[in-house]
């Protein structure tokens, strides 16, 4: 039963040890992230964008192919992208908040609940984001429409055009 452990003992001293190697500490590698409650955030250095470049995700949900699309023809591209995950509400939240300033984008309106929903815009942009809190699993669905500058009006009114 000694052996057992002094070799239990031994064991901790150098799990201890490689904790304090130099280049093993991961925590340290990913960037903060202040948040706007003066609260530190720690975010994967990654962020995965979806097909709208300026609409990211967190790492932490998945995409449920079946019911996302994007769809793009002259004048729009649009599109539903739902992901499910892990991830508390609140979380989700902060993060659509951060990025999608970060990525100057406005936020427009807000409504918190057991079903949240947050609006955006930008010139030529929307995004509306809805979070799900589910018990187990919590699910996203982001809606965006973004308007091709090939055919935003130019003068702001409707062009004319001669039938013959």
């Amino acid at each position: 039963m000694r052996i057992f452990m002094k070799m239990i003992l031994v064991s901790m001293i150098f799990v201890g040890l490689a904790g304090c190697v130099p280049g093993t500490n991961t925590s340290s590698d990913a960037p903060a992230i202040a948040a706007s409650g003066g609260a530190t955030e720690s975010y994967e250095e990654f962020v995965p964008y979806t097909e709208f470049d300026d609409i990211a995700v967190p790492n932490e949900l998945s995409r449920v192919p079946d019911q996302s699309y994007v769809a793009e023809d002259q004048s729009f591209k649009y599109g539903k992208i739902v992901l499910k995950g892990r991830v508390e509400n609140q979380s989700l939240i902060d993060f659509f908040v951060n990025q999608m300033a970060k990525d100057n984008w406005t936020k427009e309106r807000s409504i918190t609940s057991t079903v949240s929903t947050l609006s955006f815009t930008k010139p030529y942009k929307s995004c509306t984001v809805r979070i799900f809190d589910g018990s187990y699993n919590t699910e996203v669905e982001i809606y965006a429409v973004e308007m091709k500058s090939d055919s935003a009006p130019l003068s702001g009114g409707v062009q004319e055009q001669n039938i013959q």
